[in-house]
């Protein structure tokens, strides 16, 4: 591939990813040329529409400086709203679950499946939750491949892993 034509193939949502002085619609759009219908469809696949409706000025609200004005987990939905409106064939989502609670975790995850289905998606994660129904989870220490294999897998056979699970809320205790 020349490079224009793979960078065009990924979609990457970094943890800290940047917010721009700029209306929301502005950071979503990030230069592109894109009906209304793509951005709500957009702001609603990345569980970002509760907040942006709430906001007086909806998409048109204005975030200051790195998105100072906006949360952390704000920032990561229109983050992920910017990538996902491209609809690429390769996501990569670094870190970019961290700033949410559990549930709006779950949400986004759900959200985002059928977005994704016909995709390679990359996660990057600490939180059990956000990658236990991946096809393939590496389990990293020090820096290392210490394990792979499904959460199930890696149940039986990682320690490190299980050590991480039991650490970390159950899905059940994160909905009660």
């Amino acid at each position: 591939y020349e490079k224009h034509e793979l960078h065009r193939k990924f979609g990457v949502v970094f943890q800290n990813d940047m917010v721009f002085f700029n209306t929301l619609r502005e950071n979503i759009r990030f230069g592109r040329d894109l009906d209304d219908t793509a951005l709500t469809r957009a702001v609603e696949d990345a569980v970002a529409a509760e907040y942006i409706d709430s906001l007086e000025e909806g998409l048109d609200y204005r975030a200051d400086i790195k998105g100072a004005n906006l949360s952390g987990g704000q920032r990561q939905r229109l983050a992920i709203a910017r990538a996902i409106v491209r609809r690429p064939s390769i996501y990569l989502f670094d870190d970019s679950f961290s700033a949410l609670d559990y549930r709006t975790d779950q949400k986004l995850r759900r959200a985002l499946k059928p977005v994704t289905q016909n995709a390679a998606v990359i996660i990057v994660a600490q939180r059990i939750s956000t990658i236990k129904d991946a096809d393939q989870i590496l389990v990293m220490n020090q820096g290392r491949i210490e394990a792979v294999g499904t959460h199930e897998e890696l149940m039986q056979s990682s320690r490190t892993y299980q050590e991480i699970v039991a650490s970390q809320p159950t899905d059940k205790e994160v909905a009660s």
